[in-house]
């Protein structure tokens, strides 16, 4: 750390208004008391033991603080999670830190929350309780910390006033623990900032749409004659057809859905059947609940009661469902039975419309067997990609595309 760098940097929600500087005063003044209890403790020189942005200091100044400090206190307060430049300050303090930032967080409760709100996602793993000591006085410091706030105990006297000198006194200490303990290092403005800016940390984050991933694979109980079991686990969760590949398939299936923009859901077979198989006395159009995958490991078709629901959904021709069968390469024993696994394959998807005269399509490629980890990344993006706009397709009446489709970087496919 340099000689000027602050051991902390306090950061506040300003007071609206054109008497906002006389009415963060009392912020101010907390601020100078801390300092000095930190100064003391850490042996700094009292002018270098704490930053606190003035209504009138230039941008650059506080990210240069919090390019350099090592412990961030944000004073918790109402306004100070509605307040974008306090969002990104804590978004820059964390981007700095890494997944470690909670060690080098010190929360001051300056406000409570109203009855009924909570903290956001952001701040959940960061309570702003007293540090305890050992004590009789240590309950009671407690509660009256959590009912009233540090800014009430500052301004109140006698027994709230010892509360609030017994409150500053933990804090100064819990900040110096965190200032010798700190992973954080100083680092430039330009890498606290980046082209990526500074997000607010505080903001609703868009909910992601849902993908439905459904895998159909044996498990070690019920393995098809003759198989063995090394690609197998408990449940289906557990197949690993990819040798070579890191974790199980459903691991694979969910970090690609991610990487895509969606949030995966674990679907049975059973239930994936509910909704997509095909009924020929149904009056209504299906409404689709969320684009689809299923994943069909081929050693199971040779059950053939399993073979005709697979059929069924095939039936169906839902455009918001994608199949992707898997007959892996490295694996020796599917290797030595490839002929047969790919005749149960052909046998199944047969009376699949879009399986004759598609062969070059990622449909009809992802439907002949899969081979590699690599190749079922690769189709798995493109058809889910297809699958969301069919999706969006199927449920909504205008042909106007929603924006929502747009932010996923999906274009409407024409053959896939």
């Amino acid at each position: 750390m340099t000689d000027s760098a602050p051991v902390f940097f306090l950061s506040y929600a300003r007071t609206p208004g054109a008497q906002g500087s006389d009415a963060d005063r009392p912020v101010f003044s907390f601020f100078n008391e801390l300092s000095e209890q930190v100064a003391r403790l850490t042996d700094v020189a009292a002018v270098n033991a704490g930053y606190v942005d003035h209504p009138d200091t230039p941008s650059y100044s506080w990210l240069s603080a919090l390019a350099a400090c090592r412990v961030f206190v944000p004073l918790y307060a109402p306004r100070y999670f509605t307040d974008p430049l306090c969002g990104r300050q804590w978004s820059a303090f964390k981007r700095r830190i890494g997944p470690d930032y909670g060690r080098a967080m010190v929360p001051v409760l300056w406000i409570p929350a109203s009855q009924g709100t909570t903290l956001p996602m952001a701040a959940l793993d960061i309570p702003a309780h007293l540090p305890r000591e050992d004590g009789d006085g240590d309950q009671y410091a407690q509660d009256r910390y959590a009912e009233s706030g540090l800014y009430q105990l500052m301004e109140m006297e006698e027994d709230d006033q010892r509360v609030y000198r017994e409150a500053l006194g933990r804090l100064a200490q819990r900040i110096a623990r965190s200032w010798a303990d700190s992973p954080a290092r100083p680092v430039s403005i330009e890498k606290l900032t980046d082209r990526r800016g500074l997000e607010d940390a505080f903001a609703p984050q868009p909910s992601k749409p849902t993908l439905r991933i459904t895998v159909l694979a044996p498990t070690i109980s019920r393995l098809p004659p003759g198989r063995e079991a090394a690609s197998y686990g408990a449940d289906t969760e557990s197949w690993r057809p990819y040798r070579t590949a890191p974790g199980t398939l459903t691991q694979q299936a969910f970090a690609l859905a991610r990487n895509l923009g969606f949030e995966p859901e674990l679907v049975t077979f059973e239930k994936a059947c509910e909704g997509n198989a095909h009924d020929c006395s149904a009056q209504e159009p299906v409404r689709p609940i969320a684009p689809s995958v299923l994943v069909v490991d081929a050693w199971v078709l040779g059950d053939l009661r399993i073979a005709e629901e697979v059929r069924h959904i095939f039936q169906a021709n839902r455009p918001w469902l994608a199949v992707l069968a898997v007959l892996a390469e490295d694996d020796p024993q599917t290797l030595r039975d490839e002929v047969r696994l790919r005749s149960l394959l052909e046998k199944t998807l047969s009376r699949h419309r879009h399986r004759r005269g598609v062969s070059h399509t990622a449909r009809g490629t992802a439907a002949r067997g899969i081979r590699t980890a690599d190749a079922f990344a690769w189709l798995f993006a493109e058809l889910v990609k297809s699958c969301y706009l069919r999706y969006l397709d199927s449920i909504q009446d205008v042909a106007a595309r929603p924006s929502s489709a747009r932010s996923h970087g999906v274009r409407r496919p024409t053959s896939d």
